[in-house]
């Protein structure tokens, strides 16, 4: 791997981290969309700030479900 040129690491490392980024941004815009849409009007601030700890609740969530299976696993 050390003789690829620096446009296929780019490539490979967008390709890993990118979908990522995705989730991420997305956990956080669509319950940040959808709260500002239920309020109706004109976007605050408020509709952010909820949205966000909405994502971060979602997160949150998910990885204690995912711990939690994890946990179940037998060895």
């Amino acid at each position: 791997m050390p003789n690829q040129p620096p446009s296929r690491r780019v490539w490979l490392a967008l390709r890993g981290f990118g979908p990522l980024v995705l989730v991420a941004i997305g956990l956080f815009v669509v319950p940040t969309l959808v709260v500002w849409l239920l309020g109706g009007g004109t976007f605050r601030w408020i509709y952010v700030l909820i949205g966000l700890v909405v994502g971060i609740a979602l997160i949150g969530g998910g990885g204690l479900i995912l711990g939690w299976a994890m946990g179940r696993i037998k060895r």
